[in-house]
């Protein structure tokens, strides 16, 4: 009896077909393209506002080192004040008595005398400062002018700090103006306000660094007291006459 011999084929293992995907449609991926958009917009302002409260931060930080340097200064010389040596108009006068110079001596590191938020062009190796060709920027501080012996406007002098009978209410530093003639100084000349003052005050001061329109009542800029205390504060809280404001120590409250 002849066997049939019966060959079985090798089964050919096709794969699977893949899963069919569909493909994104244009609609879908306008979708994602404007939800991004939409977060970057929303990110933008908030990191912007971060980066300004940072350095308005650091800024009041150098304030109040400069505040317990001068106070220590104060007590090392009988309660006198430090005293302002730089002028406006690019003329650096007094340098060598320049309340900057003074207090360098009261710090472990360099005195940081640049607020992070200044981009005035007449530091070394920008622009001079007008009309001077050769007299640069040395800080962004300046002292009140009412505590200087030489420049005191009216009343006073004052001369030492046990003289100033609210401290708690007496600006000792401010943010001196970016551009001008005052850019090059190390102090203001309150005297001069007069008529338009907030925009008067902004020729001299940068009162808008940290918020605010500038030359307005409401710019904001800040200001150390003689109590060694740090403030960011609109214009119109720290002057409004020559009766009402924060400089003069006589009126101060």
């Amino acid at each position: 009896m002849q066997s049939t011999c019966i060959q079985s084929r090798p089964s050919l293992h096709r794969p699977r077909a893949l899963a069919s995907r569909p493909a994104s449609t244009l609609v879908e991926l306008l979708v994602v393209i404007g939800i991004i958009s939409l977060l970057i917009s929303i990110l933008i302002p908030v990191l912007g506002a971060a980066n300004r409260a940072a350095k308005q931060t650091k800024c009041l930080s150098n304030m109040r080192n400069m505040l317990l340097a001068a106070q220590m200064y104060a007590g090392d010389n009988k309660n006198y004040l430090i005293q302002a040596g730089m002028s406006h108009g690019g003329a650096h006068s007094h340098e060598d008595v320049a309340w900057f110079n003074t207090l360098q001596s009261y710090y472990q590191n360099k005195l940081v005398a640049r607020c992070p938020s200044d981009d005035s062009p007449h530091w070394a190796g920008g622009t001079p400062v007008p009309p001077s060709a050769s007299a640069y920027r040395r800080t962004s501080y300046g002292i009140n002018e009412f505590l200087d012996k030489d420049l005191c406007p009216w009343g006073g002098p004052y001369v030492k700090i046990t003289q100033i009978r609210q401290s708690s209410a007496t600006i000792q530093f401010l943010e001196m103006a970016e551009n001008g003639d005052f850019a090059g100084a190390d102090h203001p000349h309150v005297d001069l306000w007069v008529g338009n003052v907030p925009a008067k005050a902004s020729s001299q001061l940068e009162i808008h660094q940290h918020g605010g329109k500038t030359r307005t009542w409401q710019a904001k800029a800040n200001y150390g007291f003689l109590d060694c205390h740090v403030e960011t504060l609109p214009f119109s809280e720290v002057f409004t006459d020559r009766t009402r404001n924060k400089f003069d120590p006589a009126v101060a409250q």
